[in-house]
């Protein structure tokens, strides 16, 4: 897969909190949509349930659909709360989107899924074969399967906003 993917067009956003990395890449998304790029994709917010468990969405850019890909297991739960059907459903956004093709094509989320090269990683990686430039998040913790699973591909950028539209001008 490697050989077919020029490091400018995978821009992958190296992190330590989940938090700051959501809102950065929605703002930058956000931001790029209102000078009129064609963006699309799904950005991640994250929250805390009642009960202190963590609540997932994924937020389709083109239509601001909400896909809850976590399930509430309960206060005492330490099971990971990943709903992989609710997954499989928003992996379908990536899809349609490939067949516009956007611009840019943001996926917010490479995560322990991904990192055995399911969740969304196919149509991450599809994407990226087409051609289509991609905007993901790669926490610190996943890098070495991502090295393994990609052969290093991607260009590596700090969580800082500079470094994201230094990345779209040499990608778009």
């Amino acid at each position: 897969m490697t050989s077919e993917i020029a490091p400018t067009r995978l821009g992958v956003i190296l992190h330590e909190q989940r938090e700051l990395r959501e809102r950065l890449l929605a703002r930058f998304a956000a931001t790029l949509r209102d000078d009129g790029v064609d963006v699309g994709g799904l950005v991640q917010r994250t929250s805390q349930d009642a009960n202190g468990r963590p609540r997932m969405e994924l937020k389709d850019l083109r239509s601001g659909r909400i896909y809850l890909i976590s399930e509430n297991l309960g206060a005492g739960s330490t099971a990971c709360c990943l709903s992989a059907p609710a997954l499989a459903e928003a992996s379908q956004v990536l899809r349609r989107e490939m067949e516009r093709p956007p611009e840019l094509l943001v996926v917010s989320k490479f995560a322990g899924l991904e990192a055995e090269g399911r969740g969304l990683a196919p149509e991450m990686f599809e994407a990226v074969t087409r051609g289509i430039p991609v905007l993901t998040t790669l926490a610190w913790r996943h890098k070495p399967r991502w090295d393994a699973l990609t052969g290093r591909a991607g260009t590596m950028l700090p969580a800082e906003e500079e470094a994201l539209w230094r990345w779209w001008e040499t990608a778009r």
